[in-house]
């Protein structure tokens, strides 16, 4: 794994919140804060329910983009993540396991509610990573894709 894609794969770590980017029937970009998410290396799992407009806007454009920045850097250390990839719904077994246990650590209130049978109305969904892209003010070029 080269450096880029491990300082990348860390940031995601570290982040709180991330902003899923999905485009709409409109052909517009929308954008979302998601508090409920996880990783597994550069792929992203999160949690959303099934009747949301972000689910439509997956089913009829799977090719989403994560994005995550910290708050309250300074200009010249700022860093951000992006990571582009196709988005699809994780239905079952061990996959879908290990996603809630990931996603647990930030919203450990899913795995309550799929233990009480509660998780009727949400769904897990995975964006496949296709390239990460880092900005990173203290390099240069400041912006460094990495394709996966």
């Amino acid at each position: 794994m080269s450096e880029i894609l491990s300082e990348s794969i860390e940031y995601i770590e570290q982040s709180k919140v991330g902003l899923l980017i999905t485009v709409g029937e409109d052909s517009s970009p929308y954008i979302r804060s998601i508090g409920a998410f996880s990783n597994d290396g550069a792929n992203i799992y999160f949690e959303t329910k099934r009747e949301s407009n972000k689910v439509r806007h997956i089913k009829q454009n799977p090719v989403v983009t994560f994005y995550f920045q910290n708050e309250g850097q300074a200009y010249n250390t700022f860093k951000s993540v992006a990571v582009t990839g196709e988005a699809s719904e994780v239905l079952d077994g061990v996959e879908f396991d290990n996603a809630v246990e990931g996603i647990s650590k930030r919203y450990p209130i899913i795995k309550d509610q799929i233990s009480k049978g509660e998780f009727k109305d949400s769904s897990i969904y995975r964006v496949k990573a296709k390239f990460v892209k880092l900005a990173d003010y203290t390099r240069n070029p400041k912006e460094i894709k990495e394709i996966i």
